[in-house]
C-alpha cells in the first residue's frame, strides 16, 4: 500500500464571483496534506465530493481533464518510489506548484508592456478597459484555467455588464492578441479560439446627413464668460473639421504646423493604423485652422478630452435636433458617406480614409438608394 492519496476536491471556501468553486488537488502524505489548483472549476451542483468527479460520464471531458491531473501526481510519486526516494510535500509543490507561478496578469502586462510601444493612445485604452474588466471578472487567473468555458464566462459576463456585440468581439480581440502572445513564449499550449466562435457586430453605417452638417455649421454658440459653451465651440469645430478631413479624434487633436503642407493639404501619419494620408484642404478646414492656430502652440486645436467631446456632442445634437446618436467617431463616418454620395470612387475614398482594407471603405460607396438611382440613371441605356 502506498504512503500517498491524490484526490481532487470542490474548494467551496472560495467560491468566485460567478458561483463558480475551483478544484484543487490534495495531495496527502503520511497524513500531512497540501492542496494544489488544478486550473479548473465546478458548481456545487455537478460536483460529486465523495468521488472527486463532475456528474457527468466518467470518459467526459471535464472528468478525463480531473484524472489526468490526478494520475501526473500519482505517476510522479510512484517513481520517486522506485528510486527509493522519501516522499514530501515539498517535492510535489516544487514539482507542480510551477503551473501557478506565472499568473494571467503578469502575462497580460508582459504582453501589455510590448505592445504598447507599438499602438496608439486610443487603443491603448480599450487594452486598459480589457484589464479591468478581466479583474471585475475574476481578480485570480491561472494560465491553465484559459479556455472555451473560460471564454464563454467572461463573454456572459461582459453581455452581463451590458456591453454590446461589437465592444465584446473588441475584448475578444485584444484577450486574442495576449493568448497568442503566452503561446508564443510557450506559457500556453493551446489556443482556445480555435475551437470558439467570435459574433461580429454588424459594420456601424450610421452617419449625418449633408444637412444635418450644415446645421452643425449654422450653430450659433453664444460664448461670453461661459466655459461651458466654448467648449462646446470648440468640439462642434473639432468635429467638423473631422468631417472635412476624415481624421480620427487623436489626429486632429494632435495635429501640428509641420503637418500643414502649403495650406494645400495635410501630411498625417494615423496614429491608429500609422498609414500615411494625404488629405486636400479646402476653405472651411483652413478657415477652422486660422481660428484656432497659435505661435506659442505646437499643436493646431487647444487639447480637449475625447469623453469631454463626446458628451459636449450629446448637447450640440440637442441643439442641432440631430436624434442620431452622435459621437465624435460618426465625422469619420459622415465623411466617408458624403464623398462616396458626391461620386467619388471607392479607391480614392480608400486612400483619403487611409483605410488598410477595401472592404472597410466599400461600406460608404453606395450605401443610400437614392445614390444609387442618380448613379444607375446616368447609363442612359437603363432609364
Amino acid at each position: 500500500m502506498s504512503d500517498f492519496k491524490v484526490k481532487a476536491i470542490l474548494r467551496t471556501d472560495k467560491r468566485r464571483q460567478d458561483g463558480l468553486c475551483p478544484i484543487y488537488l490534495k495531495v496527502t502524505i503520511k497524513g500531512k496534506s497540501t492542496k494544489l489548483p488544478a486550473g479548473i472549476a465546478a458548481s456545487p451542483q455537478e460536483w460529486i465530493t465523495a468521488t472527486g468527479m463532475f456528474k457527468e460520464a466518467p470518459s467526459s471531458v471535464r472528468n478525463c481533464v480531473v484524472k489526468k491531473k490526478v494520475a501526473a501526481i500519482e505517476i510522479f510519486l510512484w517513481k520517486q518510489l522506485a528510486a527509493d526516494i522519501d516522499l514530501t510535500l515539498k517535492m510535489v509543490r516544487q514539482q507542480f506548484a510551477k503551473q501557478k507561478t506565472v499568473g494571467f496578469y503578469s502575462l497580460v502586462d508582459e504582453c501589455y508592456e510590448m505592445q504598447f510601444r507599438i499602438i496608439s493612445e486610443g487603443t491603448k485604452a480599450h487594452y486598459r478597459l480589457v484589464r479591468k474588466r478581466l479583474t471585475e471578472f475574476q481578480k485570480s487567473i491561472v494560465i491553465n484555467e484559459i479556455n472555451v468555458q473560460f471564454l464563454l464566462r467572461f463573454e456572459n459576463f461582459l453581455k452581463g455588464k451590458g456591453v454590446g456585440v461589437s465592444g465584446i468581439a473588441t475584448h475578444h480581440k485584444i484577450l486574442r492578441v495576449i493568448i497568442n502572445y503566452g503561446i508564443k513564449h510557450k506559457l500556453i499550449q493551446e489556443n482556445p479560439y480555435a475551437d470558439f466562435k467570435v459574433h461580429r457586430g454588424k459594420p456601424r453605417t450610421a452617419t449625418l446627413t449633408s444637412e444635418q452638417i450644415r446645421a452643425l455649421q449654422a450653430l450659433v454658440i453664444k460664448l461670453g464668460k461661459n466655459k461651458l459653451n466654448k467648449g462646446l465651440e470648440l468640439t462642434r469645430d473639432l468635429f467638423l473639421f473631422s468631417c472635412y478631413t476624415a481624421l480620427r479624434f487623436g489626429d486632429v487633436t494632435k495635429l501640428t504646423h509641420q503637418q500643414i503642407v502649403g495650406r494645400s493639404h495635410l501630411l498625417v501619419e494615423q496614429g491608429k493604423t500609422g498609414s500615411l494620408v494625404h488629405v486636400p484642404l479646402l476653405s472651411r478646414s483652413l478657415e477652422l485652422i486660422d481660428k484656432y492656430a497659435l505661435p506659442g502652440r505646437v499643436t493646431i486645436f487647444p487639447d480637449i478630452k475625447n469623453q469631454t467631446a463626446n458628451r459636449h456632442l450629446k448637447r450640440i445634437a440637442q441643439m442641432c435636433s440631430i436624434e442620431t446618436n452622435v459621437h465624435f467617431h460618426l465625422s469619420r463616418h459622415s465623411f466617408g458617406n458624403v464623398m462616396a454620395n458626391s461620386g467619388v470612387n471607392a479607391i480614392t475614398l480608400s486612400k483619403l480614409m487611409g483605410h488598410s482594407s477595401m472592404r472597410t471603405t466599400m461600406i460608404y460607396v453606395n450605401s443610400q438608394v437614392d445614390s444609387v438611382r442618380e448613379q444607375m440613371s446616368r447609363a442612359i441605356i437603363f432609364d
